[in-house]
């Protein structure tokens, strides 16, 4: 999984340095904050909190894979990963009572990516942290799998992961 995390990122980003125009990126709307769905009281024992919350961040990963930064540009980027450092929070603190351990990886995984957003100020900037910013959604994306691995046989709701496009 955080394989394919990580190859969409390097696609992601190698496709933003490619654009024809290097000094600004096209002027476009940010892509949608992730989709919060409830989900019913599971007969595993997963609350409807956590359903929802893993429901969340996966929805968050995808739309990562599937981000084109040609269209989105810098800012539509640094929304798509604070979209997922969201997501990642609230699977934490409702993973946090039954996956103590995996919700503290989560949660530090989730401080390293949030420094790296922090300093994405421009397409250069995005360019130059290509390495640390695949690895830093890699190690949210494998600190995340425990819970949602667990978590999806009893909560429907949870959609699949998605693969890297190939383009």
């Amino acid at each position: 999984m955080s394989l394919a995390v990580t190859a969409g990122l390097l696609g992601l980003v190698t496709l933003a340095g490619c654009s024809a125009s290097p000094s600004v990126a096209p002027a476009s709307a940010p892509p949608p904050p992730p989709v919060t769905t409830a989900a019913a009281p599971t007969s595993t024992g997963y609350s409807p909190q956590l359903c929802g919350a893993a429901a969340e961040f996966q929805t968050a990963a995808n739309a990562i894979l599937q981000l084109d930064a040609t269209k989105v540009g810098t800012e539509g980027v640094k929304a798509a990963l604070q979209n997922l450092a969201v997501a990642g929070q609230n699977l934490s603190t409702a993973a946090a009572a039954q996956f103590g351990p995996q919700a503290d990886a989560l949660k530090q995984a989730l401080a390293s990516l949030q420094t790296t957003i922090s300093g994405i100020q421009d397409q250069t900037s995005l360019s130059a942290k290509l390495g640390v910013l695949a690895g830093s959604v890699a190690q949210v994306q494998a600190a995340a799998k425990p819970i949602l691995d667990s978590v999806r046989s009893g909560c429907p709701a949870v959609p699949s992961a998605s693969t890297a496009p190939s383009s």
